[in-house]
């Protein structure tokens, strides 16, 4: 058994200044409880303005632990996301 990796793609309600992503992103680091951990975050530029968050998460492969949906189930409930959702998932 290893670990699973996942990208969670994270989409804003509009265009947001810096200061208004890093807050979201450090938001987003709260939200990602153990035994899960954040692997990387970064902001992405989509299109004319649009900035996006990627986030991988890592968590142990093992069964119960619910995967990585309930993590962009919490983080679509903040304030100015539009969407939160898994785009990839992979074993380490």
């Amino acid at each position: 058994m290893g670990d699973v990796v996942g990208l969670i793609r994270i989409m804003p309600t509009g265009i947001l200044k810096d200061d208004e992503l890093n807050q979201m992103m450090e938001k987003i680091k709260t939200l990602v409880k153990s035994p899960a951990r954040v692997g990387n975050i970064e902001i992405k530029n989509v299109a004319f303005g649009l900035r996006g968050i990627n986030l991988t998460v890592v968590i142990p492969d093992k069964a119960g632990q619910g995967g990585l949906d309930p993590i962009a189930e919490e983080i679509s409930k903040i304030k100015d996301v539009e969407t939160a959702e898994v785009t990839d998932v992979g074993l380490l």
